[in-house]
This record gives structure tokens, C-alpha cells and sequence, in this order.
């Protein structure tokens, strides 16, 4: 008995003898990998174009495409053809382009593009007259947006113009685009013969209702308001605050017997050979005798502050472009239109063109170049703005008709 359970006891130790050696063996060691593999490579991503890159990009194919219209044709109204021209011939070597340009009065311009354009021709990539020209396309569907057209940083970027704004001279802000303005003291432009005008009677002028005084009565000759050119300053003194319809009344009454002529030679000579003392809302007239200023001839334009301000104007083809519909060369007119806007642009227009011209608009241009002094902004003045300014410009057919009623009315 002693002997089985010995045995037992025996078998029971060499199990735990056996136990205890495997625990305490050496652990089965964790099979390792091999050398760690080199990442993969990552892809590097393509940087995404800047903005920068991008207008490049799209200049660069607008000037080829340009290039391949091979034209583009550009109608000047007034005076604008003598002035512009350089600036238009600058463009054309500068990008490749034969620049056709068609000249005219600004009411002859768009009369003749509307009775193309009814025929079916459509023969005008941009117009450069005054507003008033320009306007009549509008409600005849004849004006493309131009803005639309914008691609330039320099021409999208406000910031880089005056006040930070873009400026149009249509009710709908959107067609005539103003890219220049003279600042002007109000008086509605007159120029004066320097030997029937004494300094003792421009002393005594300090509002315009000064040029109503019966002892001018005959001595004055002015534009046929309703001839285009000069409605301008009609229509800002029919909205100015301190002017208004009674100074229109006064002008156009017989008893100030105010010559009025359409023919612009006439005008110019009539003040500079003393045929009449001074000349008013003139339009083109006026800068004509500037120029007989600056050769010596007994004539002055009339830098005076009055009492009703100053003003910024924009009334013509040096201060304005439109676009017509349909171009005949998109992409020329396109390039055109930034370029004519652009730093670059403005720049050319101030230092290239053969006379005065009117300030840009654009803040960003170094040099006033050949801008007379006069009608440089101030910084820190205000000025009206009429020919631009929302609340007003709606109102310039009203202008226009009250202007032609009162005309007609005493003719």
C-alpha cells in the first residue's frame, strides 16, 4: 500500500519538477521583421495657378487672338481724333494691329453706327463721344455692357481709381464708362476776350448768374444747345443745387440776346477777333481757344472759384468709352478696352497726346502730364459730380428737354 502511494507521490514530483523547468525556460523570443521598407514617395500636388499667372494666361491668348482679327476700328467723336490718334497708333505697333480710325462729330458718330447697325452692319468696336451722343444707343439696345469686357486687374481693381469706384455717365451705370474728368470751378466754361473783358469786370464775378448782368447783353455767343456739345453744361446747371432752370431762363432770353451757333470756327473767331467779349457752354469751341491762348491771342478761359463750387466734368469723348454691340473684332475691342484703361493706358493717353487733355480717373498714374493745372483733382477737395453721380444722371433727358423747349420757345 506504503508502496503505491510512493509511486504516485514520485510521478506527482517529476510533473512538477518538469513544470517548474519549463517556467522557468527561456521565452519563445517574438519573431522580428526584416529592414524597415523606405516610404513610398508622396506625390508632390501641382500648384494651383495665381492669380497672377492666370490673367497671363488669359492676356497672353487675348493678344494672339486679337492679333488674329488682324483690326480693329474705333470711332472719335469731336476733337478726340486729333488728340487720341498717337495714342491709337501706339496701341496698334504695340500689340500687332492695323487701328482703323472714323472721325466725326459725336452726334454724326452714333447717328451713322444706328443706321448701320439697323441695316445689319455692325462696323464699330468702340466709340469715344460724349454721353449725351453715346446715350441714344442705350434704349435702342445698341450698348454692351462694359464691364463685361473687364479682364485687367489694374481695370477691375477699384481701389486703383478715384474714390474707389468706377464711374458711368448712364442712368443704368453700366454702358459710358468715364475714365477722365476735369475739375473745374463753376463757370460753365467761359472763355473771354482779354481786350473787351477787363480785370476790374472778371473781379466783379463771383456766380454765374454774374454773366446774366444786362451789360453783356449781345456780347456773348454760345453753342445751339441743342446741337450736342455744349448740353453738357446745361444739364449741370439745370441740376445744380444753386443754379437750376432760372439760370437756363435767363441765358436763353432775348433780352441777353446771346448769340448761338453751331458752327465752331465761327465761335473761336467771333472771341479771339473780338466780335464778342466772351464765350459760354462753347463746348469743343473752348478748348480751341486755349490753344489761340497759348500762341498769343487775346483770349483767356476763365479760372475763377465761384460761389456755387467745383465740379468734376466728364461731357465728352476725352472723358468717356462705350461699346457697341456685336463688335466686328471681339477680341481687339476686348483688348482695347483694358488696355485703354489700364496704368499703361492712362499713362500713354497723359504723355503722348498732341493736346490738353482731361485728368484719369485712375489714382495710380504717376504724372499729370499734358493736363493743364487747373483741372487737376485737389486732395482733400469735394466736388460735385454730376454727370456721374446716380441721383442725377437719370435726369439729364429731362435736362435735354427742358434745355430745347426753352430754346426753341425763343427762337
Amino acid at each position: 500500500m506504503k508502496s503505491k502511494q510512493f509511486g504516485r507521490l514520485a510521478v506527482i514530483v517529476a510533473a512538477m519538477a518538469l513544470f517548474l523547468a519549463a517556467c522557468g525556460a527561456e521565452p519563445t523570443a517574438t519573431p522580428t521583421l526584416g529592414p524597415t521598407a523606405a516610404p513610398l514617395p508622396q506625390s508632390t500636388p501641382t500648384p494651383t495657378p495665381d492669380a497672377a499667372t492666370r490673367f497671363q494666361a488669359e492676356w497672353d491668348a487675348l493678344i494672339t487672338a486679337a492679333k488674329d482679327e488682324g483690326s480693329l476700328t474705333v470711332a472719335f467723336g469731336g476733337g478726340t481724333s486729333r488728340w487720341f490718334r498717337p495714342i491709337a497708333e501706339f496701341f496698334g505697333e504695340k500689340f500687332g494691329i492695323d487701328v482703323v480710325i472714323t472721325v466725326g462729330g459725336g452726334s454724326a458718330q452714333v447717328n451713322r453706327l444706328l443706321a448701320e447697325q439697323n441695316a445689319g452692319r455692325y462696323l464699330v468696336d468702340s466709340l469715344h463721344v460724349g454721353p449725351t451722343s453715346s446715350g441714344r444707343l442705350i434704349p435702342a439696345g445698341r450698348a454692351h455692357p462694359i464691364a463685361d469686357l473687364f479682364i485687367h486687374p489694374e481695370v477691375t481693381d477699384k481701389s486703383l481709381w478715384y474714390e474707389g469706384k468706377h464711374y458711368y455717365s448712364d442712368p443704368e451705370q453700366k454702358f459710358n464708362f468715364a475714365f477722365a474728368a476735369d475739375a473745374d470751378p463753376q463757370n460753365m466754361g467761359m472763355r473771354y476776350n482779354t481786350d473787351l473783358v477787363t480785370q476790374e469786370d472778371i473781379g466783379a464775378m463771383n456766380s454765374v448768374f454774374d454773366f446774366l448782368d444786362p451789360k453783356w447783353k449781345g456780347k456773348i455767343v454760345s453753342r445751339v444747345p441743342v446741337a450736342g456739345g455744349s448740353i453738357g453744361r446745361y444739364y449741370t446747371a439745370y441740376v445744380h443745387p444753386d443754379i437750376g432752370p432760372s439760370w437756363i431762363d435767363g441765358f436763353l432770353s432775348p433780352e441777353l440776346d446771346v448769340t448761338f451757333l453751331s458752327d465752331n470756327t465761327q465761335i473761336v473767331n467771333g472771341v479771339a477777333k473780338g466780335k464778342f467779349a466772351m464765350g459760354i457752354a462753347m463746348g469743343a469751341s473752348g478748348r480751341d481757344l486755349d490753344a489761340l491762348e497759348s500762341l498769343g491771342a487775346p483770349v483767356k478761359r476763365l479760372v475763377k472759384e465761384f460761389k456755387e463750387g467745383g465740379e468734376l466734368s466728364a461731357s465728352g469723348g476725352l472723358h468717356h468709352i462705350t461699346v457697341p454691340i456685336n463688335q466686328p473684332h471681339p477680341n481687339a475691342a476686348k483688348l482695347w478696352v483694358n488696355w485703354w484703361l489700364s496704368k499703361e493706358g492712362q499713362t500713354a493717353i497723359l504723355t503722348m497726346s498732341t493736346a490738353e487733355v482731361a485728368p484719369t480717373l485712375r489714382v495710380d498714374v504717376p504724372e499729370w502730364g499734358t493736363t493743364t493745372e487747373y483741372t487737376r483733382r485737389v486732395e482733400g477737395k469735394t466736388y460735385y459730380f454730376f454727370g456721374t453721380d446716380p441721383e442725377y444722371v437719370g435726369r439729364r433727358q429731362e435736362a435735354q428737354d427742358y434745355v430745347t423747349t426753352a430754346y426753341t420757345a425763343t427762337r
